[in-house]
């Protein structure tokens, strides 16, 4: 991970060899503007890392353990793609460019009460009653969500233990500028016919610069998504726009066209949401945010409901922390990727409704 001059520019590490009995350890100091660190992997720093003062492979940085403190509590400062377990990442609060930011830890919930007998019959709050609020939060519908073609098994097994699918409805599709998914129709019929009662679907929009032609325009995306959808007859719960960088041997390069441009196209995709008509929602994962926006808080649309991607082998929509861009709640978590339900790969998810 790379980081700007003021973090970077400073001295190398030395090398502590340490004997002892039948066994030899070696640690590797290192020193960085915002304190001293050791070098060890990436993956096994609990703090922040910097690169280029370590020797060894690529994957062996500086790893500073810095405190943080925010509105919110203090925290510590950390790599924005590391976990913040039990918490949230707070902006501005660390040194970086961005991709460093303060994990700060929630406070314990109250545990829940029981009650020695039947609960009260619950209020009315509009025109949802109080109890059916409660439970939005508290249940959720076991769900997947896939890209490709399955087999009539995957259903037959799926509609025994899902209340919901989200199907891959559109693709960036680079050679094309984007395209409805050739799966999109058929997993939608074998998933009625299976009997799981709710289907949604997302379009994955072509956002980036091409090797060869140019993404459509945004609304000739939409308007083929939408076309695809009642040229089938379906019925869908939501719509969900699927907002993610560009990821590894991604020739499509979603969202590289710079934090300006990718506020801008992100605004002018939501603004088309809102005036279609439909229940549309943003996919999006906290982490990745500011790999295309200018800061975690940068807002593209959170009044829109989010789907929001925290891998933590989770489930429940309740269990979501890791949020960004203006939004507090989800009505939707993906809680474990590539995973095998009912002998083929999926993403497993928890949805409110």
């Amino acid at each position: 991970m790379l980081f700007s001059g003021a973090i970077i520019a400073l001295t190398a590490c030395s090398a502590l060899t340490v004997a002892h009995p039948g066994l030899m350890s070696r640690a590797n100091s290192c020193s960085t503007s915002d304190g001293a660190g050791i070098c060890k992997l990436v993956s096994s720093c609990a703090g922040f890392t910097v690169s280029g003062l370590c020797p060894g492979a690529a994957d062996h940085e500086c790893c500073v353990h810095k405190s943080c403190s925010t509105s919110s509590g203090a925290g510590l400062c950390k790599n924005t793609t590391s976990d913040c377990s039990n918490g949230v990442f707070v902006a501005d609060a660390c040194p970086g460019d961005g991709s460093v930011e303060c994990c700060v830890r929630n406070k314990a919930p109250k545990p829940s009460p029981t009650y020695s007998q039947a609960p009260l019959q619950p209020k009315r709050t509009g025109s949802r009653t109080a109890s059916h609020l409660a439970s939005s939060t508290s249940t959720a519908l076991a769900a997947v969500d896939i890209s490709n073609a399955k087999s009539s098994s995957f259903w037959t097994c799926l509609a025994k233990t899902h209340q919901k699918v989200v199907l891959k409805g559109y693709g960036q599709s680079c050679s094309t500028g984007g395209a409805v998914n050739t799966a999109f129709v058929s997993s939608y019929n074998a998933a009625k016919a299976a009997g799981i009662p709710k289907v949604d679907a997302y379009l994955f929009p072509c956002t980036g610069t091409q090797a060869k032609g140019k993404c459509k325009s945004p609304a000739t995306q939409l308007a083929e998504f939408e076309a695809a959808i009642s040229g089938a007859g379906m019925t869908l719960d939501y719509r969900w726009f699927d907002v993610e960088p560009k990821g590894k041997g991604d020739a499509c390069n979603a969202w590289n066209l710079g934090n300006a441009a990718n506020l801008a196209l992100a605004k002018q995709w939501t603004a088309l949401l809102r005036q279609s008509g439909n229940k549309w929602g943003i996919y999006a994962n906290g982490n990745q945010w500011t790999a295309m926006f200018a800061s975690r808080s940068t807002d593209i649309g959170s009044d829109l409901p989010l789907w929001a991607v925290q891998d933590d082998h989770k489930p429940g929509v309740s269990t979501v922390h890791t949020f960004m861009g203006g939004w507090t709640s989800a009505v939707g978590k993906q809680y474990d990727e590539d995973v095998q339900v009912c002998g083929s790969g999926v993403d497993k998810d928890s949805f409110s409704s």
